[in-house]
This record gives C-alpha cells, structure tokens and sequence, in this order.
C-alpha cells in the first residue's frame, strides 16, 4: 500500500502536466481560408463592354462599321497623313441633355390642368429627335468640290472635297464621308502645315468666331463653341446632331497622338 501511494504521488504531477499542454490539435490552429475569384461574373454594362455610354435613339459604338483614319504616318512634309482606313466606332460619350446629339426635355415641368393649383410639377420622360443627315449626292459642283469653308478671323477659304483623304486635302478641305454633308453635324479634316491647304491655325480660334460654310443648298454661319485638344482616337465630335453644327480637326504639330477639334453650332438671327 506504501509503494501505491509513492507510484501515485510521481505519476500524478506528470499526468497534471500533460493535461495542461497544448493539444497540436486545438481549434486556435485550424484556418479555413478560401479565395473566391475578384471578377467571375463579368460586367454586361454597355459602357465597360464598349468603353461608352449607350446613345439612345443614335448609333452607337457597336453600330459602327465604316473605315478608320491611319493618324500619324509620317511624310516629308511632316503634316501627318490622315488617309482612310477603318474608322472606330465613338469611343467617347457626349452629352445628351439638350446638346443636339439626339436627346432633349425630360424634368420638372408645371401641370395646372392636372393638379388644379400652381406650382405642382409632373416628370416628363426624355424626348428623342432624329439625328439631321443630309448626303452628299447632287450636292458636287462641275470641279467636284461640295462646298466652301470661310474662316474670316484666320482669313481661311478652302473648298470641301468629298472624303477624309490626301487627295481631297491636296485640293482644300476633306469631308468625312461618314457624317452629314448639309443639315446636322458636318465633318471635315484638314492638314495642319506643311501643305499649300492647312488649317493648322484653328488652334487660335476662340468662342464666338465665326465660320461660314456655303453649298448649293445655301450659306450658313457658324459659332464657334469648342476649341480643344483631344486624343486620336477619340470620334466622339463626330457624333450625328439634331441641330447644325460644323466640326474641323486637323493633326497637332509635333504630336502624333493629338489633335486639334473646332465645333461651331448654327447662329440663329
């Protein structure tokens, strides 16, 4: 019984310390991490897919199927060859509220007959106009040029010849075939030096200048609205109007991937 009790005392302190161990198997070690993938349902918004936001009622990007400028070839003249390829869809938005691209109204608007007391106002959807076209056919004159830009303050006249491309700027001004050639956004493209026609001088305009252009359907004068610079893939000055409006770009000197805008809308007397 003695030696129990000496066997018990040297076995239970081991067991206490066992006891108090820590289990490799605890539950503070396990870790059950798991990585889903960042982006497995892919985006369907038109805009990440087409790099835009959708034109309701216009065309738009994935509508686009005509030929691209070639910017930025080089040439011994250095102006920048813009002669025809495969020409993008618009890889830019531009404003719809009321601008003329296609979209106007929609808002708060007064409705007495409805309410019977001032002041109470309805929201009235947006309301599409068609996009203003007008082609090219029987508009040439016996040379073959279309039309006449006049810009007084540059103290530019250069006639318009149909197409965005050398032999068109070797004469005047070119015409993007595929936008309008009287009623709605006209246009048109230029050299900016190096040429006996360039408009490399549109960079100077300012708001307010004015820019007629005359066809056999008439003269009209033009404000100019926007002087900018943008990249060379960007068409979206190029996008269908409901109002008139002229657009010019030529290359920017000494950048390739540049180039100069000028947007002129309609004056009204």
């Amino acid at each position: 019984m003695k030696k129990l009790n000496i066997l018990t005392r040297a076995v239970l302190p081991a067991l206490a310390l066992l006891a108090l161990a820590p289990s490799a198997y605890a539950a503070a070690d396990y870790s059950f991490e798991t990585t889903a993938p960042q982006d497995y349902y892919k985006s369907t918004s038109y805009e990440d897919i087409y790099g835009s936001q959708y034109n309701y009622g216009g065309r738009n990007v994935v509508d686009y199927q005509v030929p691209e400028l070639e910017y930025g070839r080089p040439s011994t003249t250095m102006t920048g060859v813009m002669e025809r390829t495969i020409l993008p869809g618009l890889q830019q938005s531009v404003a719809t509220g009321g601008g003329g691209y296609g979209i106007s109204g929609g808002g708060p608007v007064t409705d007495l007959a409805e309410s019977g007391r001032p002041g109470s106002t309805v929201i009235t959807a947006p309301t599409y106009q068609r996009p203003a076209y007008t082609s090219v056919e029987g508009m040439a004159y016996k040379d073959g040029h279309i039309g006449t830009v006049k810009i007084p303050s540059l103290k530019i006249s250069m006639k318009l010849w149909e197409g965005e491309t050398n032999a068109s700027m070797k004469k005047g001004l070119g015409h993007y075939s595929s936008t309008s050639a009287w009623d709605g956004n006209v246009g048109i493209c230029g050299h900016n030096r190096g040429a006996k026609y360039s408009i490399g001088s549109i960079k100077n305009l300012e708001q307010g200048d004015t820019i007629t252009y005359t066809t056999v359907y008439g003269t009209r004068t033009y404000a100019v609205e926007t002087v900018k610079i943008i990249s060379n893939t960007d068409w979206s000055y190029l996008q269908a109007t409901t109002d008139n409006r002229i657009t010019l770009t030529t290359c920017l000197a000494d950048h390739p991937e540049s180039r100069v805008v000028v947007q002129a809308v309609e004056t009204r007397s």
